[in-house]
């Protein structure tokens, strides 16, 4: 059984057609990676970057949160991969990636396989740090895959059925067919550090590529520590971060926006 690029997140950018005049293709091939067309690897890794407003976000050094102006510039900052790339930061609790593939050959490439793996042990929540709010006000009908990075084996299932995704199914890219694969990455409380692993079948043989975060850094996640307030806040309810006993007292101080 097959299933179609749209189920993984409906967002398909259409393959060149032959009726397509030779002016319209050179623009279409300048918005692609350069040497999509070029022998290799039959897919090509665009993007990789987590969802804006996809929950909280752990920052464990103290100059890096020291820096932000305000609540908008933390908000901001979390949200820009050179950002996420230059700075040590956890997801908490849950974030949502979004994955960015594109096929490079004329002859359909099949994804086998799209799985999580963690790169070392699960450790201790972590409970020290600055956290920035930056929580969703919504489920995203986007979301489609779903992993519990700190199960015994975590593997990604269907956002609707709950089921493994790649249990017996492929995902196909034609030549500059674009997929965007967003994974809702989740954990109970542990620290985990994880890859995805893709493996796919090109010309027939079956090859496979590691996806990373930006900076050709692992994912990471980390619980919420419910019972410990961290050393700085940026909640929404502030334009500057807040303190432990601001976090304990609730409600917004008064020099607040």
């Amino acid at each position: 059984m097959r299933k179609p690029a749209t189920w993984v997140v409906g967002v398909i950018l259409v393959a060149l057609g032959a009726t397509f005049s030779s002016g319209l293709q050179d623009l279409f091939d300048g918005l692609l990676p350069d040497g999509w067309n070029e022998p290799g690897s039959g897919i090509k890794l665009v993007d990789v970057r987590r969802q804006p407003v996809s929950g909280l976000v752990l920052i464990p050094d103290t100059e890096a949160f020291a820096r932000f102006e305000d609540m908008t510039d933390a908000r901001t900052s979390v949200n820009e991969p050179d950002w996420q790339a230059q700075h040590e930061w956890y997801a908490v609790d849950h974030a949502v990636w979004e994955v960015t593939l594109v096929g490079r050959h004329r002859d359909p490439v099949e994804i086998t396989d799209l799985r999580p793996e963690r790169t070392g042990p699960c450790t201790q929540t972590l409970r020290r740090g600055a956290i920035v709010e930056d929580t969703p006000q919504g489920e995203s009908e986007k979301i489609q895959l779903k992993t519990a990075i700190d199960a015994k084996v975590p593997q990604l299932t269907s956002g609707e059925s709950g089921s493994a995704y790649f249990n017996g199914g492929t995902v196909e890219l034609a030549k500059g067919e674009t997929v965007v694969i967003a994974i809702d990455a989740s954990t109970a409380g542990q620290t985990c550090e994880w890859v995805l692993k893709a493996d796919y079948v090109d010309h027939g043989k079956r090859k496979s590529m590691t996806i990373k975060a930006p900076g050709d850094r692992p994912f990471a996640i980390t619980g919420y520590a419910e019972d410990h307030p961290y050393e700085l806040t940026w909640s929404i309810r502030c334009d500057r971060p807040l303190k432990p006993a601001e976090m304990l007292a609730g409600g917004e101080p008064s020099d607040c926006f």
